[in-house]
């Protein structure tokens, strides 16, 4: 019961949590996104004066946790987001103080860091010496390491905006190993000037809304978003009762090697990662019932990312439901694919599937896929598969299943 085909120690997902741009609960969250609710929409954080463009995607000012230290400094919001987000899904999960801390770990994926308080604070005329302790990424692990007690591995990775993705595949690699019976997998970013400034420069900023896979995409939206799932050794949580929202089948993370801003232009490591996923989940592709697709709505990724959905799956007889959220959230970077992890979850509890609310008419490209058009699709989610691909060659991917005991 507790090892998977090949003899693995299987892991599952007990907790979830967020703070996003559609919500700060996952129930919220859940509602405007199957709803088609868009909550890109003019920056409030930064002047945007000389743009070409003035959108983006927001958190909203809802009193996260620790919304200022004892002395006063303002604590960034990329560490509020995963704090907030933290204490949600460990509250779901009801893992703590029930086991032992040393026991549970932390791993944060992430693009920016603590580098947009900064930003924030040198607008404000104050300079970094005014807040040098938060300059350093590191933080948004050890922050919460040290409010929640967790006392086993932690680490920062910066994977590009495959960030979140590969932070639950180095949570799940550390209880296969034995060296935790949980962790705590977190995506995080906070809207950044230096982002929309890059985007900017690479002109892949949308004018109006994201439309992924539309045959008139003209670009993507920076967001943000706060997003933890509580991965846990199955025979760790029976032992102690938890609920089990999913089972985290496979996962992988590669790297093209091609270049820095674009990806091979045969998708080679998007090819890689959904096949190794799979093939790691024991999964044909033909029995993925849904792809959360990295989806931007930049002309250059999405045709390709349909192109190899079509003929990786296709290839296998497969045609499972494709859609991006990113649509209504716009490219919270490494909070993006935890947010899009947690979707996966629900749409496997709930039956239902969100849509491309903002889609009007499909690509070319999209001939062979089943795109979900609308707001949501009802339909039994058996496997749902997550993409993530990132600058720098960054891609992974994650396989989530219906939990069966």
């Amino acid at each position: 019961m507790f090892r998977d085909q090949r003899g693995r120690p299987r892991v599952v997902v007990t907790g979830m949590g967020l703070a996003s741009p559609l919500g700060t609960e996952v129930e919220t969250f859940w509602e405007n996104l199957t709803t088609g609710k868009v909550a890109t929409g003019p920056i409030t954080r930064f002047p945007t004066e000389g743009y070409p463009t003035h959108r983006a995607a927001e958190v909203g000012d809802i009193g996260l946790t620790a919304a200022e230290a004892p002395d006063g400094r303002s604590t960034p919001r990329s560490v509020r987001y995963v704090s907030h987000s933290a204490a949600k899904a460990l509250g779901v999960a009801k893992l703590l103080p029930h086991v032992d801390p040393r026991r549970v770990g932390i791993v944060v994926g992430t693009v920016m860091g603590t580098r947009p308080h900064l930003e924030e604070l040198r607008r404000q005329g104050r300079g970094i010496e005014a807040d040098r302790s938060w300059d350093t990424p590191q933080l948004l692990a050890d922050s919460p390491a040290r409010e929640f007690g967790l006392r086993g591995p932690r680490h920062v990775v910066a994977a590009g905006c495959a960030a979140g993705n590969t932070a639950i595949a180095m949570a799940a690699d550390h209880i296969r190993r034995g060296q935790a019976d949980a962790m705590v997998a977190v995506g995080v970013d906070e809207l950044s000037q230096a982002v929309f400034q890059l985007f900017t420069a690479l002109r892949a900023l949308a004018p109006d809304q994201v439309r992924p896979f539309d045959r008139d995409r003209r670009g993507m939206m920076p967001s943000e978003a706060g997003a933890v799932v509580i991965l846990e050794l199955l025979e760790h949580a029976v032992a102690r009762g938890a609920t089990v929202l999913a089972e985290l089948r496979g996962y992988a993370v590669a790297a093209d090697a091609h270049h820095m801003t674009a990806p091979h232009p045969q998708g080679r490591g998007m090819l890689r990662c959904m096949r190794d996923s799979l093939e790691q989940a024991g999964i044909a592709p033909q029995d993925v019932d849904y792809v959360s697709a990295h989806g931007t709505g930049t002309p250059a990724n999405d045709s390709l990312e349909a192109a190899c959905l079509a003929e990786y799956f296709g290839r296998h007889g497969g045609r499972p439901a494709v859609s991006s959220i990113k649509g209504m959230l716009g490219h919270s970077q490494g909070g993006a694919s935890l947010l899009e992890a947690i979707a996966c979850v629900m749409a496997i509890q709930r039956g239902l599937v969100p849509g491309n609310p903002t889609l009007r008419e499909a690509d070319e490209s999209c001939a062979d896929l089943d795109i979900v058009t609308g707001a949501a699709r009802d339909m039994p989610v058996r496997v749902a598969l997550s993409n993530a691909f990132g600058f720098g060659g960054n891609t992974s991917t994650v396989v989530f299943s219906r939990y069966r005991g």
